[in-house]
């Protein structure tokens, strides 16, 4: 499978940015946010304990008289510079629910082959109305393997890695509204999907029509894809094309579903009009936010079509690049991308692209307090414009690689120039090169581009 030059996933893990709740058409600033927060009580009541017999020793007393629960990560660890004061009574009520839940570990040999990146020696303090203090210690792994323990009165429990992902967002999600609107409650408890909090809030400005130009940024791609999801529990905002709606993302308790394994972090995306709900779908967050419909069904499921055949109803084939780059051959296509990432001409760049390629761009490196990223200097990980020039050397077709029908690949040399080196170095590169014809009327684009075949 091909690696994207622009993701490094093992980077992209510590990058966290400012929480930006303005419209997604202004401009988006990465800032240093604050690795502390404080959730102060903004719920009205507390939650009534329902759960009876738990394994938990003296649960019922630890759920009357927790106040304040404090999250404390390993300071060696990923997460070492990150805490939390959690003060709302719906989110202490949560966090103690799902400690209640847990089942006592009798097996573990699971957890005691806990990968190398497992987040261990963390710890969360229960403060009581009293003062007094317990300590609840916990350790996670990665989620690929998804298996997590805490330990309470040296005994290990397990609460369902459903929880260690909502005590780890706590490093993810900076100000968050736990007070949920009603109706949207209640449309998402319809599918089973359980609301945290509200992430962010934002006022946005959907495009006119859904046709993509050549070279655009595929954010009307994005808001086409979503319409298919949308309209998939009779909520279609293509009505609402060309106005301003407000946007909320919410955090959900329920990973997404298990074809899109090891992928599991789910967003809710709700659309409002004067209040009204008009669009709600699942988005997937930071690098691939294309996700599935509320009653969980893919794009596939919904249109009976593969991605090649729906895109095609979304290109504007009657824009003059699309027209251009059309009657090219595939060496053509190659030549032109590298000549115009030497002279910065980013429209030219990216229309070289299929548009699947091109909708990596709008969650890579993403903060995940955002809808999607403002634009293609967003998602590079080594800063805008980094490449100072690539002149290209020479080209040679490959074969026997195992593409799929219809793909070619094709090894290019470059020479590129970095204004920082960081993901690369300068000089002469490799670059293995695939394309393939998303649409017959579009022609040959390219679908992947890394360092190996």
């Amino acid at each position: 499978m091909l690696k994207k030059v622009f993701v490094v996933w093992w980077l992209i893990l510590s990058m966290f940015f400012t929480l930006t709740g303005c419209s997604q058409e202004t401009e988006i600033k990465n800032e240093k946010i604050s690795e502390e927060i404080s959730i102060v009580n903004q719920t009205a009541r507390n939650k009534v304990n329902e759960i009876n017999n738990s394994a938990i020793p003296n649960f019922e007393e630890l759920y009357k008289n927790t106040v304040e629960i404090d999250v404390n990560f390993d300071s060696e660890g990923m997460f070492g510079t990150y805490k939390a004061k959690i003060e709302d009574n719906k989110i202490l009520s949560d966090i103690l629910t799902m400690i209640g839940n847990s089942q006592l570990i009798k097996d573990e040999s699971r957890i005691d082959k806990m990968s190398g990146m497992a987040t261990k020696n963390n710890s969360l303090i229960l403060v009581a109305g009293n003062g007094s203090r317990k300590e609840i210690k916990f350790a996670f792994d990665d989620p690929a393997f998804a298996v997590g323990y805490l330990e309470i009165d040296d005994h290990q429990y397990d609460p369902g890695f459903s929880f260690f992902r909502y005590i780890k967002d706590f490093t993810e999600y900076r100000q968050l509204d736990p007070n949920i609107d009603n109706q949207v409650e209640e449309l998402f408890k319809k599918y089973n999907w359980t609301i945290d909090y509200r992430v962010n809030s934002m006022n946005v400005t959907l495009p006119s029509n859904l046709k993509h130009d050549a070279g655009e940024y595929p954010v009307k791609i994005y808001w086409a894809y979503n319409n298919e999801l949308s309209k998939n529990i009779g909520l279609d905002y293509s009505e609402y094309l060309g106005k301003e709606v407000e946007v909320d993302i919410y955090r959900l308790r329920e990973p997404l579903p298990d074809y899109m394994n090891p992928r599991m972090n789910s967003r809710g995306i709700v659309l409002k009009y004067n209040n009204k709900i008009v669009g709600a779908y699942i988005d997937a967050g930071r690098h691939d936010c294309f996700a599935c419909s509320l009653d969980r069904k893919r794009l596939t499921d919904i249109t009976n079509k593969e991605w090649d055949h729906w895109i095609s109803d979304y290109i504007n084939y009657n824009n003059e690049l699309e027209i251009e780059l059309a009657k090219m051959k595939p060496e053509d296509i190659i030549k032109q991308y590298y000549k115009a990432m030497n002279s910065h001409d980013q429209k030219m760049q990216f229309a070289c692209l299929t548009r699947q390629n091109l909708c990596n761009y709008l969650a890579a490196n993403m903060d995940n307090n955002l809808l999607i990223n403002a634009d293609y200097n967003n998602a590079y990980i080594d800063g805008e414009q980094n490449v100072k020039s690539a002149k290209f050397i020479s080209l040679r077709e490959v074969r026997g690689l195992g593409n799929p029908k219809g793909a070619v690949e094709y090894v290019a040399t470059i020479d590129f120039k970095f204004d920082k080196e960081i993901t690369s170095n300068s000089g002469k590169q490799t670059r293995f090169v695939i394309l393939k014809k998303e649409s017959d009327k579009s022609g040959w684009r390219i679908d992947g581009e890394g360092t190996g075949p």
